[in-house]
């Protein structure tokens, strides 16, 4: 469709006047250089890189959300796709749907990617909720819905942070600042109450436990999923140290972690952390360029209309957040998700391109 509507005769224009779409490009095309001199196989090297393709989608999707309505419907169907991931989450838990094993969360997804979209979706729900209107009380309601689902039904502490601090963005973003103050310290304080007082909150209490036993342990305490986690980043680190300018190459990451944790029983593919993961293959240049990338969403955020713009932010806080403990762009769902919401959410980017015709 992008190309039979000749959008790529606008791409130049479009390129320029767009820093997240020129700044994805260059990424996209900087992972496809580090192909030329990856320590991996070209067939995996390449494999790789085509897990980076949803950058493209920046350039491509655009210029089919330029109209209001099509944003609109856009909107409704992320809408309806969020409250299906919880009413499928409740089903789950409630026996409708025969589908979760014993021993995992009620979720579609994995509870990675369930408490991400839930997390956001409760972002989307809370600036909904004070706009007066019909369906102010509905989104009120999903909002507990999905704190709930968030805390008490589904462990994911990625999710748990990124709604943490998406909510402090929520109360900076809509409230005076001596409110906005207040409001945030009533939740952090009821957040210290849930780890202190519920039983729900094990995975976090587990979480800081298995940091402190990995900083502790002769051994690493690699047994533990955080203790894996940090094993993951110090070889990553180690692998940075070895070639920090250029990286070892897209797709090198499984072969050269390989090497340097050959003494060590835990195999990795990625060290679950974006920024890592993109400057061992591709070095700092392309950690910088990644890093430009997230600060071009904020700077052009602020040229949206506000509904808009708190969105926008409210996508870069989740993604730079996300990024921290898993490798977001790589991921399948979480990159192609986090991209097309850039896309819809900066599509009122003013630009002189013309949209294209239906």
């Amino acid at each position: 469709m992008w190309i039979s509507s000749a959008q790529f005769m606008s791409l130049p224009i479009f390129v320029t006047q767009n820093p997240l779409a020129l700044f994805a490009l260059l990424l996209f095309f900087y992972l496809a250089f580090g192909v030329t001199y990856s320590t991996n196989s070209p067939e995996n090297a390449f494999s790789t890189l085509s897990k980076y393709r949803e950058l493209l989608l920046l350039i491509i999707l655009p210029p089919f959300f330029q109209s209001e309505s099509t944003r609109q419907w856009a909107w409704n169907a992320f809408i309806i796709a969020s409250v299906m991931t919880l009413l499928g989450s409740y089903a789950i838990y409630f026996g409708f749907i025969d589908y979760m094993q014993p021993t995992m969360d009620p979720c579609i997804k994995n509870r990675i990617t369930h408490s991400l979209l839930v997390a956001f979706f409760a972002f989307f729900c809370a600036h909904k909720s004070l706009q007066a209107g019909k369906y102010r009380l509905l989104y009120i309601a999903l909002i507990i819905l999905c704190i709930h689902n968030l805390f008490f039904l589904v462990s994911g502490r990625t999710g748990q942070l990124i709604f943490l601090l998406l909510m402090m963005l929520f109360y900076i973003q809509r409230f005076p600042a001596k409110k906005a103050v207040l409001l945030i310290t009533a939740t952090v304080t009821l957040l210290l109450v849930f780890i202190t007082c519920s039983d729900r909150a094990n995975r976090i209490n587990e979480g800081f436990s298995q940091t402190q036993n990995y900083l502790h342990s002769e051994n690493g305490g690699t047994n533990s999923s955080e203790g894996q986690r940090l094993t993951f980043w110090k070889h990553s680190l180690t692998l940075i140290a070895e070639n920090p300018w250029l990286g070892h190459g897209t797709g090198s990451y499984p072969v050269e972690y390989g090497r340097v944790a050959a003494k060590t029983d835990i195999a990795s593919n990625n060290p679950h952390n974006e920024y890592l993961m993109i400057t061992v293959q591709t070095g700092i240049a392309g950690l910088l360029l990644f890093l430009a990338f997230l600060f071009s969403q904020y700077q052009c955020s602020l040229k949206l209309a506000n509904e808009y713009k708190w969105l926008a932010q409210g996508i870069l806080v989740a993604l730079a957040t996300n990024s921290l403990f898993n490798s977001t762009i790589l991921d399948f769902t979480e990159g192609h998700w986090f991209i097309t919401m850039i896309a819809l959410c900066f599509a009122t980017l003013p630009t002189h391109t013309k949209p294209c015709s239906a």
